[in-house]
């Protein structure tokens, strides 16, 4: 048995929350990825909740279940705890067998200044003979970011976790095993890019007709619409009756940065005609994207009410530039 296991980790091109975060890392290593995450990823949503007013996500594709390219094992930890009573002995022979291991521990073991702290982390490989764990997570510096976690803290860290504290997947909570699985394939679709691509433009969930297939939801709005209702919640945010938080302004970065690559990959692979300059147009609306989650972090430090107005001036420029760029691209795409 090695000493040493380290699953193929690349730094993702989104990093708005874990879960994609953890499945674009894993799939940034297989080139022949590319079509399946070029055909997803378009669409966003806002979700209203008593928690976050407004937490803006993509559409939850649920890539761990969904994505062919994933094979996706989910276990009870009273399952885990039948096969293994010693967790980190557990997740070595898991890895061993090429999984990558998902699951919520308590950060506080972790990272300094918590007394509690449940959150998903991401395993990704180990080292015996000096025993460490890596990991990947948000915690470690803020960012998404790679880093060793010892055995006795991943031991002590996954048993502090307990009842609703354990909330992955809707609540459900457990260990997911991960891994790739390069025997299906998958086939770029254009039409349900233009699809996707026109519900964006019209506020319109495409995915509708799929809904039994998830979970119960809250109240949503999709699309260019969400840009209105984060206007509105920054007004809430200046008049003081609600928290600032930067997190969906960097999901729309991310939505920004994966048009900025799949323009390209739709030109390059015969689906844009070519000459639109698309990439120029996104390229626009992802420097305002940034501006807006910038100033929005530096209003949380400041609280100088004059940056909330620039933002909302910026996005309301910005949202009608993005509207123009679908409508070019919906009109350019060469669908047989």
């Amino acid at each position: 048995m090695s000493n040493l296991k380290i699953l193929p980790m690349q730094h993702p091109i989104i990093t708005s929350w874990q879960w994609q975060a953890n499945s674009f890392a894993v799939l940034a290593n297989y080139p022949e990825t590319e079509p399946w995450m070029m055909n997803h990823f378009i669409q966003l949503q806002l979700t209203s909740s008593p928690d976050w007013s407004s937490y803006v996500d993509f559409y939850r594709t649920p890539t761990f279940e969904f994505c062919p390219w994933l094979f996706h094992q989910h276990l009870k930890r009273e399952t885990v705890r039948y096969f293994n009573e010693d967790i980190c002995s557990f997740f070595v022979d898991c890895i061993n067998l090429n999984n990558y291991i998902y699951a919520v521990f308590d950060h506080a073991y972790f990272v300094q200044g918590h007394d509690r702290l449940p959150h998903d982390l991401f395993i990704y490989g180990y080292d015996q003979e000096r025993q460490v764990f890596h990991a990947a997570d948000f915690t470690f510096t803020g960012k998404y970011s790679f880093a060793e976690v010892s055995f006795g803290q991943l031991k002590k860290a996954y048993y502090a976790i307990e009842g609703d504290e354990d909330w992955l997947f809707s609540g459900k909570g457990g260990v997911s095993l991960i891994s790739f699985n390069d025997s299906l394939g998958y086939d770029f679709n254009i039409s349900n890019v233009a699809a996707q691509l026109e519900g964006f433009l019209t506020g319109h969930n495409h995915f509708e007709k799929s809904r039994e297939m998830t979970y119960r939801m809250n109240p949503c709005v999709y699309g260019l619409e969400i840009y209105s209702k984060l206007i509105e919640n920054l007004l809430k945010i200046q008049d003081k009756e609600a928290e600032a938080d930067y997190r969906p302004f960097h999901v729309l970065c991310d939505h920004k940065a994966l048009m900025l690559r799949r323009i390209p990959f739709l030109e390059q692979n015969g689906y844009l005609k070519p000459g639109t300059n698309l990439l120029e147009g996104y390229q626009s609306i992802e420097n305002d994207a940034l501006l807006c989650r910038n100033l929005l972090i530096k209003y949380m430090k400041t609280n100088e009410s004059s940056i909330i107005d620039k933002i909302i001036t910026i996005i309301r420029k910005y949202r009608n530039k993005e509207a123009e760029q679908i409508e070019i691209l919906l009109s350019n795409l060469v669908i047989s």
